[in-house]
């Protein structure tokens, strides 16, 4: 990994952290919070596999980014973990209804079972 990619592979784990302090919370706000910062990890994670795999990629919209790796042919090589890749609109979805929305509804279960896969799936290793 190069200086640049593991600074961005703190950003990612700081994300994380903010869902694994707020994820569970009763209040609603923080939840929302929680979840935004659940699919940038998400989002940011896959660009940064990507990138090891030496593609660059754009965009927010995590079914977008899944069907871009398959396009440069890097799929398998990010291995998107199927718990996420499962629940890519949901996930998609948090990252604008999260904090224009607030009446969205978001599980507390959703957000820590995509938190468990995404913290597993950052760890597995430097390289894709």
């Amino acid at each position: 990994m190069t200086k640049e990619q593991k600074l961005f592979k703190g950003i990612i784990k700081a994300d994380l952290m903010i869902v694994q302090n707020y994820g569970k919370s009763d209040d609603k706000a923080e939840r929302l919070l929680a979840a935004y910062h659940m699919q940038q990890a998400v989002e940011k994670t896959i660009k940064l596999k990507a990138e090891l795999a030496g593609v660059n990629l754009w965009g927010h919209d995590i079914s977008k980014l899944i069907q871009d790796c398959k396009k440069h042919n890097i799929y398998g090589k990010v291995s998107i973990p199927k718990y996420i890749e499962d629940r890519q609109v949901m996930i998609t979805k948090w990252e604008a209804n999260c904090r224009y929305y607030p009446m969205t509804v978001i599980r507390r279960d959703s957000i820590m079972g995509v938190y468990r896969e995404c913290s597993a799936w950052l760890n597995s290793g430097d390289t894709v």
